[in-house]
């Protein structure tokens, strides 16, 4: 007798939609012949996620190439303008903070200086960071007229260890910058109104 997995069509289709969509990220454009091998999927789980993407604006032709015989292949990449991306560097001097589309093109930058005086601990003091942060966002979306409803995600590269909790997402322990178990996530969360898929 074989115990039950757990996984839902829902999570099977999620599952192929993501091996698509990664597939064509890292390694696109791609013909649909090409990600079956690509992904393991089959040529039919292929068309209809393919045909879904496409339908949702996730997932456009970018051209063709010949076949071995018969007609040639269409190619398909990631829509670029179908989601938005911010990366944000908390560095030495400064936070900076850049808004891209899914083809990783710059859209909007800015850049907020931390105190380069005093002592090395003010510079980082938490509520400073938070709030750069949070003026930093809403002026990329801002400058680049991208409601953050297109945005897909929000990386932050920190000077310290981040441990991952239930209670307060992303936690910092950065001993150099002077921050021990800093909530960032949840105090970002609560400074920046972002869709809570974000």
């Amino acid at each position: 007798m074989h115990a039950k997995s757990g996984r839902t069509v829902r999570d099977l289709r999620r599952e192929n939609r993501t091996a698509v969509l990664r597939r064509l990220y890292f390694d696109g454009p791609m013909s649909r012949l090409m990600l079956g091998p690509a992904t393991g999927l089959s040529s039919g789980s292929i068309s209809n996620v393919v045909a879904e993407l496409v339908a949702e604006g996730l997932v456009e032709e970018a051209g063709s190439v010949d076949s071995a015989g018969g007609r040639p292949r269409t190619l398909l990449r990631i829509a670029p303008g179908s989601g938005c991306m911010i990366g944000v560097d908390i560095g030495e001097t400064r936070v900076r903070i850049e808004l891209f589309d899914l083809a990783l093109t710059e859209l909007a930058r800015t850049e907020r200086p931390l105190a380069t005086s005093g002592p090395r601990t003010g510079r980082y003091e938490v509520g400073v960071v938070v709030a750069h942060l949070r003026d930093g966002i809403a002026e990329v979306l801002r400058t680049a007229e991208v409601p953050a409803e297109r945005l897909l995600g929000v990386g932050i590269g920190v000077p310290g260890i981040v441990e991952h909790t239930d209670t307060d997402g992303a936690v910092v322990h950065g001993q150099t910058i002077g921050w021990d178990a800093v909530p960032l996530e949840r105090l970002l969360r609560e400074a920046v109104d972002l869709p809570p898929e974000v």
